[in-house]
């Protein structure tokens, strides 16, 4: 038995504009199947390129489960290697498809918030779940800037990289002007700097520090900040966006693939909870 770590973006889920409750998902159907389908000349047989399954559950008349299960067609190879490094035929044919691309997606309607297992998937989900219900959808950074500073507790890393740019080339007095002596006298294109902390707690030094670096943030190329807020949520602070996230460990198998999304819920619910 081994463990896995699953990290969830928390953000602030808006549906036309308002505050939604559990009868807004009323449209979104408990099983759901989306298939991707071409057809190469007219007259032939239609060919699946991918199939993308979806599950809604509702739990304690508070959380909506959206657990989604994907897998495409190709690239397929008719031999794989196995652990023994022994080649043999592929198992799977190639017009068979394995849904083995995991997406987990918790709304809670207490707090407004949309918890999600992958950020890169967003703009995707916001228009499948907007076709779905027929809303308009935005998902945002559950702070501002100035409650970034506010609410972070613990403070584990600070980056940020610095390029001539119109703003530093013509301000003489800036926090990137050592930065950019240094670019030039080492011929560098950029300058960055990564500031450790080990969850350190926040002094009211730090706090300052960060707010005249978010506050000069066009002088830069780029600034992270990685801490810990007040709700136990890793945040995190880019140029351009807030990302807050909440880690959880699920016990599966050595052999076990996918994990079981019943037990994924489970724990991130409890956790919520805390």
């Amino acid at each position: 038995m081994s463990k896995k770590t699953l990290k969830f973006t928390v953000s602030q889920l808006i549906i036309n504009s308002s505050h939604f409750d559990l009868a807004t998902f009323s449209d979104l159907k408990d099983a759901d199947l989306d298939t991707h389908k071409v057809v190469h000349k007219e007259g032939e047989k239609e060919e699946i390129l991918s199939i993308k399954k979806f599950t809604k559950t509702i739990e304690e008349e508070r959380f909506i489960t959206v657990y989604s299960n994907e897998g495409r067609k190709f690239p397929y190879t008719d031999k794989v290697i196995n652990a023994d490094l022994e080649e043999h035929d592929n198992p799977r044919s190639a017009e068979e498809i394995e849904l083995d691309d995991q997406f987990f997606v918790l709304i809670d309607v207490k707090t407004q918030r949309i918890f999600m297992s992958d950020q890169r998937k967003k703009t995707i989900f916001i228009k499948w779940l907007g076709d779905k219900i027929k809303k308009h959808i935005e998902i945002k950074s559950i702070i501002s800037e100035k409650e970034f500073i506010q609410k972070i507790k613990t403070i584990n890393k600070i980056c940020f990289t610095v390029v001539r740019n119109i703003f530093n080339f013509q301000n003489g007095d800036i926090l990137s002007n050592k930065l950019l002596q240094d670019i030039y006298g080492f011929d560098a294109e950029e300058g960055h700097i990564e500031l450790s902390y080990n969850d350190a707690r926040i002094t009211d030094k730090i706090v300052n520090k960060l707010k005249v670096l978010i506050g000069r943030k066009v002088e830069f190329k780029d600034i992270t900040v990685i801490g810990r807020s007040d709700e136990d949520f890793e945040s995190i602070f880019n140029i351009n966006e807030i990302i807050s996230a909440i880690n959880i460990d699920i016990d599966c198998s050595d052999e076990a693939k996918l994990l079981d999304e019943k037990i994924v819920f489970a724990v991130l619910i409890k956790k919520i909870k805390l």
